[in-house]
């Protein structure tokens, strides 16, 4: 069991930002990346950022500059997003995903992961090259085990 007064985090290569403001700070560093790679198995993330997905980031992420691969659950809602993104927005299915409000998104130096828990959102930046290589590498992993 850890305990809080032993946990040290080197605040030069994750940065943690609270709260929904800190989230949405976190998504719109995302959104200078050329391409992402997103892990998104949040299903309630409009409890804690309201509209900013749908009236913000999706209209940036979603544009002509990103290009995204995106792990989503297999849900038929995702199966109907799927279709309308797009050639520089390919998708994968995760069939039986366990539920879990959290994201994950990769660019090239940085790993954001987000947490939507209503009682403590936050998002953590990594710029750790070694964690950011490995997370990048799992994630193309399960990418090529997906069904498209």
């Amino acid at each position: 069991m850890l305990r809080k007064e032993v946990i040290h985090i080197n605040t030069e290569k994750i940065v943690i930002l609270k709260g929904a403001d800190g989230i949405r700070q976190a998504y719109r560093e995302t959104l200078k990346a050329g391409a992402l790679d997103i892990v998104c198995l949040s299903q309630k993330y409009d409890a804690v950022l309201g509209g900013f997905f749908e009236g913000e980031y999706a209209p940036v992420l979603y544009g002509p500059d990103i290009t995204t691969r995106e792990i989503l659950p297999d849900t038929p809602e995702n199966r109907a997003a799927a279709d309308k993104k797009g050639n520089k927005h390919e998708v994968r299915l995760l069939a039986g995903a366990a539920h879990s409000e959290s994201d994950m998104v990769i660019s090239a130096d940085r790993v954001t992961l987000v947490s939507f828990d209503p009682a403590a959102p936050f998002a953590a930046i990594i710029t750790d090259r070694g964690l950011v290589a490995s997370l990048k590498m799992q994630f193309d992993a399960l990418w090529g085990h997906l069904k498209v």
